[in-house]
């Protein structure tokens, strides 16, 4: 596809005319404020959770965390991306995005209905060997997946039109309304309650924007004086990839606890629960990076439409070193004083060495840089490229974690170190022979 041509569009193009309203230091605020917030808020709902119901009941809720985001991020966030690109890219040159709107949401309801058949005909294979016979996790998760389905499609609209405060609005409801929904924990410990406010947040936050004054924004869309058109196929040679992507990426994120629960054991479900809560406790530059990625992608992309190739490497580099200096902030808080954190913010029986933890952190600096080399190269459409490189990373993390010796814990922390670093460093060579 040339830079003529939107990505899924074929239609001819007349000259651009900025529609794009300039993202001013008041959504950028905006954004940064959703995002943090968003991080404080699942660190407070998953400190709750934990001290409240203890390792192996938070290990089951663990699961249904990282099982919801592990799938709602394979299905829909390539939806997400697929349309923030379409629709930044047809703006910028001034055709009417609707095609690519109405195309995506089809997408998504049938993405959603499969998903949603297969977990009901899965029923209790995942009730029992995942959530350890609790029915109410698995009716979460299905009502958990489906408002992410809402979500990532309104995360599309909204950084295709770099509305990014929305975005950030999006975030911030989403972290405040699952904190809200399981205060009750704080009384008594309840493994529904958990549940109920993972669902809750993904509906609530999928609906913020669209009741939010600055809806209006989304207007933009069908302002072009072109008329646009959709090429399924095009677009899914931009999506597939993207969905490899997004699914390598959850392995190596969350990954780790549930390969501890299918592997099973005595105290698998603790183990697990222990391994959870160490990630999130060092993933703030993880809930960071939601923000960073919104605009990255979209921005990326109207670099390369306009032709400002040098600005678009510059920005992502400048964006990849600073996600990894602070992810090395990070290791070195991990070792002074890692341990205590866990216990202090946990409670007893969250217990995990300083080495693991340190490993941890500097995986997620590798796994961050990754994450921002492949947004430059989906920008570049480059996409099977990226997506090689992450299966590579995948395969590597779930390999290193099947043989090598120890504990669970320092398994996964060394396996998601190597592939994380891995991936960074292929990442960055593709894209720097490819630099202008």
């Amino acid at each position: 596809m040339t830079q003529t041509q939107a990505i899924g569009a074929t239609t001819a193009v007349a000259p651009a005319r900025p529609r794009l309203h300039a993202v001013d230091r008041r959504e950028a605020a905006l954004l940064s404020v959703g995002t943090l917030s968003s991080g404080i808020l699942a660190y407070a709902f998953n400190v709750i959770a934990a001290r409240s119901l203890g390792p192996e009941v938070y290990g089951a809720v663990g699961a249904l965390w990282a099982g919801m985001f592990l799938v709602s991020v394979l299905l829909f966030r390539p939806v997400e991306q697929t349309l923030s690109r379409a629709i930044s890219d047809q703006v910028a040159r001034d055709v009417d995005a609707r095609p690519a709107v109405r195309s995506a949401g089809w997408l998504t309801l049938g993405i959603t209905l499969v998903a949603v058949s297969a977990f009901a005909i899965a029923w209790r294979p995942l009730t029992d060997g995942l959530f350890g016979g609790r029915a109410v996790l698995t009716v979460a998760l299905i009502a958990g997946v489906a408002g992410y389905a809402a979500s990532y499609f309104a995360r599309g609209l909204l950084g295709g039109v770099r509305w990014f405060g929305g975005y950030g609005l999006l975030l911030l409801a989403d972290g405040a309304i699952r904190l809200i929904v399981a205060l009750p924990l704080v009384l008594f410990a309840s493994p529904a309650v958990a549940a109920a406010a993972i669902a809750a947040a993904a509906i609530g936050g999928a609906l913020a924007p669209v009741l939010s004054p600055g809806r209006k924004r989304l207007r933009v869309i069908a302002e072009g004086e072109v008329q646009g058109s959709f090429d399924v196929r095009a677009a899914a040679r931009f999506a597939l990839p993207a969905a490899v992507i997004a699914g390598c990426e959850q392995i190596l994120i969350c990954g780790g606890p549930l390969l501890v629960l299918i592997a099973g054991g005595p105290d698998a479900a603790g183990a697990a629960g222990v391994l959870f809560a160490a990630t999130l406790l060092l993933r703030a530059p993880v809930f960071a990076f939601q923000g960073v990625a919104a605009s990255l992608l979209p921005n990326l992309t109207t670099f390369q439409a306009r032709g400002d190739h040098a600005r678009a490497h510059r920005a992502t580099m400048l964006v990849a070193l600073a996600m990894a200096a602070f992810a090395a902030v990070l290791a070195v808080g991990a070792l002074a004083l890692g341990p205590q954190a866990m216990n202090v913010m946990y409670g007893a029986g969250f217990d995990a060495t300083r080495t693991d933890l340190a490993l941890l952190a500097l995986g997620i600096g590798g796994f961050l840089a990754a994450g921002t080399f492949c947004q430059a190269l989906l920008a570049r459409e480059q996409g099977a490229r990226a997506a090689s490189l992450w299966s590579l990373a995948a395969v590597t993390f779930v390999g290193l974690e099947l043989v090598l010796g120890g504990s669970e814990f320092h398994r996964v922390s060394v396996a998601f170190a190597a592939a994380s670093t891995l991936v960074a460093l292929t990442l960055m060579g593709s894209l720097w022979r490819a630099r202008p």
